[in-house]
């Protein structure tokens, strides 16, 4: 998985300053706060990348925290679809392409096949290795320094 480099977005420096002096519950949820704006443009270029015809998968893509315990303690975030409000793509593991000829009904036919959310997501992963995170750094870096005013109080 492709991983964002946060320690060079303008000001951070400044920031984690700050936060050293803040509670480690304090800490993880501004982090979080960055890495969700961090994440729009991914989760924006994920749901352009999954199928028209699909709209509840397209509309279920979205930023899901991952708990302090699961993550141990660390501030964590995914980008995936799963359930948002009333958009349950519950079968975004049965999809298949379009004009693709599965076999019978049989379990496992599909394997192999239903590849639209793995094609989806790599095609997500090139694009932010070719900058696409690049362009909401401005609005970022505005945020990193609201905070930091707001911290430094």
């Amino acid at each position: 998985m492709a991983r964002l480099d946060v320690t060079q977005v303008e000001g951070f420096e400044q920031l984690n300053a700050q936060l050293k002096k803040l509670t480690d519950r304090v800490k993880r949820t501004e982090v979080l706060k960055i890495f969700r704006k961090l994440a729009r443009p991914v989760v924006k270029q994920y749901r352009a990348n999954l199928p028209i015809d699909e709209g509840e998968l397209r509309r279920g893509v979205g930023v899901k925290t991952l708990s302090a315990r699961r993550s141990g303690g660390n501030p964590v975030i995914s980008v995936l679809p799963g359930r948002r409000g009333k958009n349950d793509p519950f079968y975004r593991f049965m999809i298949v392409p379009k004009g693709t000829v599965v076999g019978s009904n049989k379990r496992g036919s599909r394997r192999g096949k239903n590849n639209v959310v793995p094609i989806a997501r790599d095609r997500t992963l090139k694009a932010m290795e070719n900058g696409l995170v690049n362009n909401s750094e401005k609005e970022v870096a505005k945020y990193v320094q609201k905070q930091i005013d707001r911290l430094s109080r």
